[in-house]
């Protein structure tokens, strides 16, 4: 759990001597960019499920032979795409370069 400090307030005759003050290492962040990941634009297929489940999200780059119709995503919103439940990056294109969560 995460409260800003300004939040905070000690408790009184509480001893806090042995709670850390600073972080020992930065926090992990998700990646925004992959140095392998070529340039260019991104789409994304929708492939249906059979009978009413949730489907699966390919992501293709733009020079995939798969035709997805238009390839109007940045890299950093593919990115953003792999990260929603049931997406993936397309195993024929360059989006197999793409880090996934």
């Amino acid at each position: 759990m995460r409260v800003p400090a300004r939040l905070i307030s000690a408790i009184e005759g509480t001893d806090y001597s042995a709670v850390p003050t600073r972080r020992k290492h930065r926090p992990a962040r998700p990646p925004r960019s992959s140095p392998t990941a070529p340039t260019g634009r991104w789409s994304v297929q929708h492939l249906p499920a059979p009978i009413g489940g949730p489907g699966r999200w390919v992501i293709h780059h733009e020079s995939c032979w798969i035709p997805t119709g238009d390839a109007d995503l940045t890299l950093d919103q593919a990115l953003h795409e792999l990260t929603r439940p049931d997406s993936e990056p397309c195993t024929t294109c360059d989006a197999r370069h793409l880090p996934t969560p």
